[in-house]
């Protein structure tokens, strides 16, 4: 019987496990020994429903759409809670950040964005740390820190009008604190709504006891011995608060890729066929996914037929 193919799988999130069932879907389990890394120690969980678990409406274990039995039972070998820092895409290997290294015959790079947090003086506590009380929206961890530190808090800004930040801000208002949302733009949910949209969103916003603060940009956090107090716009006025959540959208994390000289693009999962690479695949958070070879290839048969039966009617 010949050796499987090693498949490695860096990203436990739901672009990359939703790539993995279709491999198993397809008889992936008889054809690769997979490995799957993630950076969370967790199955891979519904990151939309995180403001249900923030407003108390869903537990985190209901969230889940792969437990860790789901990984065993595929034959899954789940690295939860592992870091890839490098790889090394000549000697088909990746180095994690508990010092192994494994190998690997097939690669699919999902890592997924992080939480986007804008230039603010005294954000940050060091280079690592977030000051006191303030909150990125993005993982469970997160919003299981926010619900725990809620108990400790009165009064939360959350910085950024679009859903996530407005799920936020309703969420921690469920959780008995005043709630302001500061928007740098003049419209909340700007990016989906016009201005008479936004207009109306905001009354019903409002109406739920949120102060709504559009056309602010923060520029400061304010902190007095080690605790949040409050931020500053740069206009120069300012709101108190004792909790901060930055919800102001996200970035790729393609760093991994960049530092392997993987070409990071548009929303493609490409076979690496460039000159003396392996092969790679690389999924994005859209969904949208262009597989390569035959697929492409019955594309173009498709559309000469069309082009035909065009042609035909017209003449």
């Amino acid at each position: 019987m010949a050796e499987r193919t090693r498949l490695v799988v860096v990203g436990n999130g739901m672009a990359g496990i939703r790539a993995l069932e279709e491999v198993l879907a397809r008889g992936g389990r008889d054809r690769f020994n997979i490995t799957v890394f993630g950076d969370e120690p967790y199955g891979n969980y519904n990151r939309i429903m995180l403001s249900n678990v923030l407003a108390g409406i869903d537990d985190p274990a209901e969230i889940y759409l792969n437990t860790l039995d789901w990984y065993s039972d595929n034959g899954i070998e789940l690295r939860a809670g592992v870091r890839v820092l490098r790889i090394d895409s000549f000697a088909h290997l990746v180095h994690a950040d508990d010092g192994t290294s494994l190998r690997y015959d097939k690669l699919i790079l999902a890592t997924g964005s992080r939480s986007f947090f804008p230039p603010m003086t005294g954000l940050w506590a060091d280079d690592k740390t977030l000051a006191d009380g303030v909150f990125g929206f993005r993982t469970l961890d997160d919003t299981a820190t926010m619900i725990a530190e809620a108990e400790n808090r009165s009064k939360a800004v959350v910085i950024g009008g679009g859903l996530l930040g407005l799920e936020a801000a309703r969420g921690l208002q469920s959780r008995g604190l005043t709630v302001d949302v500061v928007h740098a733009g003049p419209t909340l949910m700007n990016a989906q709504l016009d201005d008479p949209a936004g207009a109306i969103l905001r009354k019903s916003v409002e109406a739920l006891g949120i102060g709504v603060h559009t056309d602010r940009r923060t520029t400061e956090v304010t902190v007095s011995d080690g605790r949040l107090t409050g931020i500053r716009f740069s206009d120069g006025t300012g709101l108190d608060c004792d909790m901060l959540v930055i919800a102001t959208g996200i970035r790729p994390n393609v760093g991994l890729a960049q530092r392997a000289g993987l070409r990071s693009g548009g929303p493609t999962v490409g076979a690496g066929q460039g000159a003396g690479r392996p092969p790679h695949g690389r999924r994005h958070q859209c969904g949208l996914s262009r597989f390569p070879g035959r697929h492409e290839a019955e594309g173009r048969r498709r559309r000469r037929r069309l082009d035909g039966r065009q042609g035909a009617r017209a003449s």
